[in-house]
């Protein structure tokens, strides 16, 4: 059973602090031009999600 599959860890490549800031974890073995993109879709993915929270309070409160 020495021959079983290798699982490689998900890296948390990008992060949020409390403030709402965007952390990337330069540690990270990823190519640059990578870490950046992942930063960038957070970010999107963030301010989507906070949109669609938003939309669906004020959909609520009628």
């Amino acid at each position: 059973m020495e021959a079983a599959i290798k699982f490689e860890t998900h890296e948390q490549v990008v992060t949020f602090d409390p403030q709402g800031n965007v952390v990337v974890n330069k540690a990270s073995k990823m190519p640059a031009k990578v870490v950046a993109r992942r930063a960038i879709e957070a970010h999107r993915e963030r301010k989507h999600l906070e949109q669609d929270l938003d939309r669906y309070y004020d959909f609520i409160d009628l």
